[in-house]
């Protein structure tokens, strides 16, 4: 059975150090939802733990926009990980954004085309080639 995303959002929120929950409440207090939806107000905010931000977060926006609240609160507070995170596990992350490169592979981007660049191989590395042999790769 899939998570349900009320549990997403609490475990996502629950990541937030201190200093970030309280930044997070206040940008989420300041937050200017779409027609139809109300600001949270400060006072159900203020002393809220995760627990009762998710539950806030939930009773003003339905769990659906809830996750895209507060993916978008993240964002604002620099925390794209983050955000990006919670809309992966949600099913509401895009596939037009292409992953960041790994430590093992560069990406070389050419007219607007990412393409892999070759590895680099230290001295007494064997590569296919370096013995001077040709590889058809049709």
């Amino acid at each position: 059975m899939a998570k349900p995303l009320r549990d997403h959002l609490f475990d996502t929120i629950r990541e937030l150090g201190e200093s970030d929950l309280k930044t997070f409440k206040d940008k989420l207090n300041n937050f200017q939802p779409k027609p139809g939806y109300n600001r949270i107000k400060w006072g159900e905010l203020e002393k809220a733990d995760a627990v009762e931000i998710t539950r806030l977060l939930v009773s003003y926006y339905k769990e659906d926009y809830a996750v895209d609240v507060a993916g978008k609160v993240l964002e604002d507070m620099d925390k794209k990980n983050l955000a990006h995170n919670l809309l992966q596990a949600t099913g509401k992350g895009g596939t037009q954004q292409m992953p960041a490169p790994t430590s093992s592979t560069r990406t070389r981007v050419t007219a607007g085309v990412a393409a892999p660049m070759p590895r680099e191989h230290g001295p007494g590395s064997s590569r296919a080639g370096d013995s001077g042999d040709e590889i058809d790769l049709r």
